[in-house]
């Protein structure tokens, strides 16, 4: 009698494993800028809708709520998409990325919490923005994701979702209630909803998959334990600068807030939500690139990186100078147009940010290239010089000329960084 052989495991028949066809890479361009660029419009259609609905001053407290909450988020946030993307070893598997992001803003809302205590701010608009802020970073771990993966247009579905849910729930409770307190509301709502419904079911396929064929390390790094806080010691540095990025931005308008008040504040705030598209548009271009630069970077295609690093700061000073020449001639106009005759007053202003946008444009590029080569640390060093010259601007140049020292504060900040971002690169490239 013949014994009949059992198949073996190896040679038991499989389902054949289809690869799903990368995007180009001007396609994914074409996503990134589209989600970016719509999800920035809503953001700003939220200021526009505060100060025609509302005052001044509420578009003040809105804004101090994203100057308080935004820092302390990113902070938080500890850059863990970047991580995401660069970790070309898969060292750890996505479910604790997303535990230690979670973990991440329940600290920053804590923080945003002790912030608004201390220093006696508008506790409802600060803390809701903060939310809303939180709700979005838990969302973006999803879209780290699927930016490994070149999925950008789920990346720009999640982003216009977003922001279409943020702009309408906000307008909706504004007009029902006229309380900055109910916008901000409107806005974590939205975002809330973004998170669990469009990022992660469009993320869930690519964790399945990731989970079944990712195979645990073991991790053996020297100065943290194995697990989240290896994790967490590797972000530390570039989430640090991301939160001093931020920080540094956002000191205008602290000093701003203290000497002339949320009118100011409003004011400024507006001008610079005008100019926040380009650095959008830039930071959409950024994160398609990141991909690439990390590929070639670990093919040791070194002057094909050198090239793209280049080509793009090109493109993006060429497209400062055109923003700025826009800016002066027709910023009065847009001024008054979008927000109101008592904001165009503003329009110098509005040309000094742009410069300021041009400059630190250049600044998305860098940092693209300087994560693709893992230089986290220098990063960090970096962005802490960057962010004394932006206090020291902002106490010589605010107490003399307003809401145009803010702005050229913010210009002095800019150029300091690119220059030293470009010094930190060079080297590598």
């Amino acid at each position: 009698m013949t014994a009949t052989a059992k198949p073996s495991s190896r040679s038991a028949a499989r389902p054949p494993v289809r690869h799903a066809r990368r995007p180009s890479f001007a396609r994914n361009v074409g996503w990134g800028v589209a989600g970016n660029a719509g999800y920035a419009l809503c953001q700003w259609l939220v200021l526009v809708v505060v100060a025609r609905l509302g005052t001044q001053s509420m578009v003040g407290d809105y804004a101090l709520g994203l100057a308080v909450g935004a820092p302390l988020v990113l902070l938080a946030n500890l850059s863990l998409r970047t991580v995401l993307v660069t970790d070309t070893t898969r060292e750890h598997p996505f479910q604790r990325y997303l535990r230690v992001r979670a973990g991440g803003m329940a600290v920053a809302m804590a923080a945003i919490c002790a912030a608004v205590w201390v220093f006696d701010l508008p506790a409802a608009a600060v803390v809701l923005v903060g939310l809303a802020k939180a709700f979005d970073g838990v969302g973006d771990i999803y879209l780290g994701l699927l930016q490994r993966h070149h999925d950008q247009r789920a990346v720009a579905v999640a982003q216009l979702v977003n922001g279409a849910l943020t702009i309408g729930l906000t307008a909706l409770l504004l007009a029902a209630t006229g309380s900055v307190a109910w916008a901000a509301a409107g806005s974590a709502m939205g975002s809330l909803i973004a998170w669990l419904g469009c990022c992660a079911p469009l993320a869930s396929r690519i964790v399945y998959a990731d989970a079944r064929s990712t195979t645990p390390r073991r991790h053996t790094h020297r100065f943290s334990p194995p697990g989240p806080g290896a994790l967490v010691w590797t972000a530390l540095p570039l989430g640090v600068a991301s939160g001093i990025t931020s920080l540094t931005a956002n000191v205008p308008r602290y000093a701003l807030q203290d000497r002339l008040g949320a009118a100011a504040l409003g004011a400024f705030a507006a001008a610079g939500y005008l100019v926040l598209t380009g650095n959008v548009l830039v930071s959409a271009v950024a994160q398609t690139l990141l991909p690439r630069l990390v590929e070639l970077r670990a093919s040791g295609a070194r002057e094909r990186f050198a090239a793209l690093v280049r080509q793009s700061l090109v493109g993006v000073a060429v497209a400062g100078v055109i923003a700025v020449w826009a800016a002066e001639l027709f910023g009065g106009p847009l001024l008054r147009t979008v927000y109101g005759e008592v904001y165009a007053e503003d329009a110098g202003t509005l040309t000094v940010l742009t410069v300021a946008t041009g400059v630190a444009a250049t600044c998305f590029v860098l940092d693209a290239a300087l994560s693709a080569v893992r230089r986290f640390t220098g990063q960090l060093a970096v962005n802490a010089a960057v962010l004394l010259a932006a206090i020291l601007a902002a106490l010589v140049l605010v107490p003399r000329y307003g809401i145009t020292g803010a702005a050229w504060a913010t210009v002095a900040a800019a150029a300091v960084h690119a220059g030293l971002k470009w010094e930190l690169l060079r080297r590598d490239l």
